[in-house]
């Protein structure tokens, strides 16, 4: 999985601070890791040879289907749902700042499931749970909905990892980040559009810190670390052009600091899209 968003609990309020901890949660399981500089040196080579004979997208159009888990008290109801799919659409389309990246996402159906386990245990549940619900090949998103375990936010696939895996293809997030839930700070959707972003093939814009080649991104500045709520500004890599990208889905900040995607972040899904979620044709 791409990544894992920790949250904290205070009493009388849902707070959350955003940190990967994806590696030691599928290591231990045996799952595949977040990938480290050997296979993202194997996946730029394996993406310049499968985009060589094939034409990028420039506009895309991803079936979407949202598969709703719920103990029968609690979950995430059909107008939030929607509500995410809003709010994937506007942030996708440049809506809240930022570069339109051509991307847009069409609701195919909302499935929902009672079964207590899986909301509260998705990852600890992973594979039955997509086993039964997922639908469609690499170009669907499927998107669960639960009250992740362990407390976490959110995770997400790669689509280099499809190939290999298709049947744990998807995005899962915590039903309380999705538009108006009950996580204080993570309560506009962004979790979703953050998560999807790694499903796109994006990186955290902090990967590698200050050193090359950083998130594989031309237009995104060099990011030492993830950012912490919502500061005003920040450069923790003050020796390489440019300040922290502290505005971008794919850093740490809380969500009503985040509104963009980079012109270079959008060719970069694009060309992800058509190199791994698309049939050759």
């Amino acid at each position: 999985m791409a990544c894992l968003f920790t949250l904290g609990l205070v009493p009388g309020s849902a707070v959350a601070d955003r940190e990967c901890a994806v590696r030691a949660a599928r290591m231990a399981r045996g799952e595949p890791r977040e990938p480290d500089a050997a296979e993202l040196a194997r996946v730029e080579g394996e993406l310049r040879e499968r985009l060589s004979s094939r034409v990028v997208a420039a506009q895309i159009d991803v079936p979407i289907w949202v598969h709703v888990l719920t103990d029968g008290q609690r979950g995430a109801s059909d107008s939030a749902v929607k509500g995410q799919v809003a709010t994937l659409n506007t942030a996708y389309g440049g809506g809240f700042g930022g570069t339109d990246t051509g991307i847009r996402f069409v609701l195919k159906g909302i499935t929902r499931t009672r079964n207590q386990a899986w909301f509260r245990d998705p990852l600890g549940h992973e594979e039955p749970m997509k086993t039964l619900l997922r639908r469609g090949g690499g170009e669907t998103l499927n998107l669960f909905v639960g009250q992740l375990s362990e407390l976490v936010l959110g995770y997400a696939t790669y689509p280099h990892w499809f190939p290999d895996t298709p049947r744990l293809d998807g995005v899962v997030i915590d039903w309380r980040s999705l538009p108006g839930g009950a996580l204080r700070n993570f309560d506009r959707g962004f979790t979703g559009v953050h998560e999807i972003g790694h499903w796109f093939g994006l990186l955290h814009t902090f990967e590698n810190g200050c050193e090359a080649p950083g998130d594989s991104v031309d237009d995104t500045p060099a990011e030492g670390h993830p950012t912490d709520g919502c500061p005003s500004a920040k450069d923790s890599c003050p020796g390489i052009p440019g300040t922290d990208p502290i505005h971008n889905y794919m850093d740490y900040s809380f969500d009503r600091c985040m509104s963009e995607f980079t012109p270079g972040q959008s060719e970069r899904m694009r060309q992800m899209w058509t190199a791994y979620r698309i049939p050759k044709v």
